[in-house]
């Protein structure tokens, strides 16, 4: 292109290098987080455990995910929205957790409030 001295078109295939660069970056990515989610799960899932295999699928999961959105990021595609679903994500996986700990533990919450409001009472 250079030899052309066409620059619109050296600005072309300089963008359309960059895009393919950027995927293939992406898809190594991706490739590498597949194999490590496999890898994951197979040693979860060989400790002989009764859940293993739920726990293990559970990881592959979480890290397919992961890796997901970091090689879209990676790719530049749409990267706001990747990082806003994936904040959206682990927000409500926290809030999921809070709550069922909280519904778990409320007798015993109950408790320690009386507990310390009789000690309070007492002066």
């Amino acid at each position: 292109m250079d030899i052309l001295g066409i620059q619109t078109l050296q600005r072309v295939v300089s963008v359309i290098l960059v895009i393919a660069g950027q995927v293939a970056i992406g898809t190594l990515v991706f490739a590498v987080g597949l194999f490590l989610a496999n890898f994951a799960y197979s040693l979860i899932a060989a400790s002989g455990n009764r859940q293993a295999k739920i726990l293990g699928q559970t990881a592959r999961i979480a890290i397919i995910s992961l890796v997901a959105a970091m090689a879209l990021q990676q790719m530049g595609v749409a990267t706001s929205i990747v990082n806003l679903a994936f904040g959206l994500l682990l927000g409500s996986l926290a809030v999921a957790i809070a709550v069922a700990f909280g519904l778990g533990g409320r007798e015993i919450a109950a408790e320690q409030v009386r507990e310390w409001l009789d000690n309070w009472k007492r002066g």
